[in-house]
């Protein structure tokens, strides 16, 4: 089954850069669903599409054996100004 801890390790190993990453479990803990913010400055210059492909590649073998993944990357300047 896939978790949390397994998500957030592909990606730290696969992303450089990462300021922060949430990750939810929207199968209420089946494994089957998850929902993804990733904070990168790698997303610098990237439209979304690339910052999604990013993410999906890193992921790809367990986006495969799952349900449904969504994911948002934004930039650290773009998180901050969400946050505040």
């Amino acid at each position: 089954m896939l978790s949390q801890q397994i998500i957030q390790d592909k990606l730290s190993a696969a992303i450089a850069d990462i300021h922060n990453i949430i990750i939810t479990d929207t199968s209420n803990g089946c494994g089957q669903s998850f929902d993804v913010i990733v904070v990168s400055d790698t997303f610098k210059g990237k439209n979304k599409l690339q910052r999604c492909r990013l993410v999906n590649s890193a992921l790809k073998e367990e986006v495969a054996q799952i349900h449904a993944f969504g994911s948002k990357c934004l930039t650290l300047e773009e998180w901050k100004k969400l946050v505040v």
